[in-house]
């Protein structure tokens, strides 16, 4: 840098001097986070010698908290600011984990091997896990087993191999290579897989006539493949690969299914995002080694091991018991046959728990007892624990109101707890008005957004489309509005909650098919209803099986009934929302704040010009 103060000297009025002025910023910028990480080199140095945590989780909260402030104050983007510090928090981790581990600057360049081409979910959660080595050279192999046994002869330092994913469950042939080669896990990664389907060129849908992709990425489109006619979807060895071979048959009707990444490495277009049957497709994938590698132990721990059981009645069950009686909390259990041993079986468990605590070693030794067979697969950091994830901001004030308590709480997505905090839920009035509805869902910390404004009953597929996208961009929890039962299963794979608008209260067919889903829904309340039939609403739908319901009161055209709120919380199992849709906008703030004080758990209000005082008067 300059002594030149960068500021004094304005930009030229024409565009090369523009872009000589943000070439500038973007210098800054880098020799910044350059600066940056040396100091979190000099914190890192100072930990090793014991005593801080290494990672403070209320800190990360706290500071992002103050960033997003500055960053309004600035006139920024709260989502940009968010995104862009929560990657610069997660980097400066892997630097502090890197030279806690005793890997300093300077050493010789790893050897990283995955399984497939460039783009592919593997090599990206490689670069990812990775990012912190000065020097990381990545590789792709054909095939796991050659990608592990070039581990096992030195020519590869790491292997990054998927253990298992959301949709598709354990992959069966990495689980049988880890028991068959002797072979270290030193860490853990979570990759999110976003299927895209890519074609050569931007052709209708109905045009194309062979898919190429992975098994198991076909296994996590099954939905959006069933909904092609005529179209055969053929197994390749690799999702990335696939792409590369669309490319070289120049087949217009041949499409693939594979990472964004990998339609920019290869530079074709992209035909529809999203098309994985589940909005939280992720895949877990552990880092092979040869041998162990130190850790340290302030950070939460994660075992593995295999084992096979005596052929006792009751064995399995008793090494279980002896995880629990340790107090050791099993995070996974997978079976798979032992070869040439019919209807016996090799276990494979994780569990939380450092194998240098003597708790834990002695828990191992007892299991050995149980079992005929038992090896420890490695211990590595935890990334799958719930402190393990990123942080988010805090708000702005640390004295939150707590809404009267339910007696069950209702999980939306990876964060959002409907009945524990008190929640906004915001979103457009026109279909158009999507983007800015969630622009500004971000800005105010609301936290979702919300599609059943736009109607009372279901919406026209390019209106939803665009509430979709326009939530995905500011990474927000969506919920649509549900008309007819034979919805319900494409729309439970693409929204987080679903909506039954007060006109369907009573549909039975409709009420019926929720029951059978795992999903929250929200249940409107017909204006001038009973409580007693919106109960009953609900109760159809859990004696289905569905038990993750909230309760609305309010619409498009009518105010909610406030008075029945302390009756309905203090005896209700499920929370229960009220929507400002019908206030007038100057008296929405007003009416949240006697909904809060009522024992509502939260409110939904269209994303307009008193959103902020609305959050503020929820939040109390």
């Amino acid at each position: 840098m300059t002594d030149e103060d960068p500021k004094a000297a304005a930009p030229s009025h024409s565009l090369d001097g523009v872009r000589d002025a943000l070439d500038a910023v973007d210098r800054r910028l880098v020799e910044a986070l350059a600066e940056r990480v040396r100091l979190v080199e000099q914190v890192a140095e100072r930990k090793s010698r014991g005593g801080a945590v290494v990672r403070d989780p209320a800190r990360e909260e706290a500071l992002l908290g103050k960033l997003v402030g500055l960053g309004q104050e600035a006139g920024l983007d709260t989502f940009l600011v968010t995104r862009v510090f929560r990657e610069v928090l997660d980097h400066s981790l892997r630097v502090q984990l890197e030279r806690l581990a005793g890997r300093a600057e300077g050493e010789e360049a790893v050897t990283v091997g995955f399984q497939g081409g460039e783009g592919a979910f593997s090599h990206m959660c490689a670069q990812r896990f990775f990012s912190a080595r000065k020097a990381a050279i990545f590789r792709g192999y054909p095939d796991f087993r050659s990608m592990l046994e070039a581990v096992r002869d030195g020519s590869l330092a790491y292997a990054v191999l998927p253990i298992e994913n959301t949709t598709a469950g354990s992959i069966n042939e990495s689980y049988d290579l880890l028991a068959e080669y002797d072979l270290r896990l030193v860490g853990e990664e979570i990759q999110r897989v976003e299927h895209c389907l890519i074609g050569l060129a931007d052709v209708p849908l109905h045009r194309i006539r062979r898919i190429y992709s992975h098994p198991v990425a076909l296994a996590q489109c099954r939905s959006f493949l069933a909904s092609l006619p005529g179209c055969h979807a053929e197994a390749a060895e690799d999702t990335a690969l696939s792409v590369a071979r669309i490319k070289a048959e120049q087949d217009l009707t041949h499409a693939a299914i594979a990472s964004e990444e990998a339609a920019r490495v290869h530079g074709l277009p992209i035909l529809r995002r999203r098309v994985q049957d589940q909005r939280e497709n992720l895949t877990r994938m552990v880092i092979v080694a040869r041998e162990d590698e130190p850790r340290d132990r302030r950070l939460p721990s994660k075992t593995s091991l295999v084992m096979a059981t005596k052929h006792e009645r009751g064995a399995l069950a008793r090494g279980i018991a002896v995880l629990s009686e340790h107090g050791l909390n099993l995070t996974k259990l997978e079976s798979r046959p032992r070869p040439n041993t019919p209807w016996e079986y090799r276990f494979y468990l994780d569990f939380e728990g450092d194998i240098d605590d003597p708790e834990v070693a002695t828990a191992l030794e007892q299991l050995a007892e149980q079992t005929s067979y038992l090896r420890v697969l490695g211990c590595y950091p935890a990334r799958t624990l719930p402190e393990s994830r990123p942080a988010e901001p805090a708000p702005p004030s640390s004295t939150v109101a707590k809404p009267a308590p339910a007696q069950g709480v209702v999980r939306v997505g990876e964060r959002l707890e409907i009945g524990a905090v008190p929640v906004v839920f915001t979103g457009p009035a026109a279909s158009d008005a999507a983007p800015d509805a969630a622009a500004r869902a971000h800005e105010h910390a609301a936290q979702g957004f919300w599609g059943g404004f736009l109607s009372e009953g279901g919406l026209l597929g390019k209106a939803r489309d665009g509430i979709l996208s326009a939530a995905q961009a500011r990474s927000l929890p969506v919920a649509l509005p549900i008309d007819h039962a034979a919805d319900v299963r494409e729309l439970t794979r693409r929204a987080e909650l679903l909506i039954v608008p007060a006109a369907r209260m009573h549909d039975t067919s409709l009420l019926r098919e929720l029951g059978h889903v795992d999903a929250p829904v929200v249940i409107t309340r017909l204006p001038g209803a009973p409580l007693d039939e919106w109960l009953d609403a609900a109760r159809f739908v859990r004696e289905r099986g569905n038990g993750r319901l909230i309760l609305l009161d309010g619409t498009s055209r009518s105010l909610p009934e406030l008075a029945l709120l302390p009756e309905l919380t203090a005896t209700c199992a499920h929370p229960v929302l009220v929507s400002l849709q019908a206030a007038a906008p100057e008296a929405r703030a007003r009416l949240a704040e006697a909904a809060r004080v009522a024992g509502a758990h939260g409110v939904v209000t269209p994303a307009s010009d008193e959103l902020s005082d609305v959050v503020a008067a929820v939040r109390g």
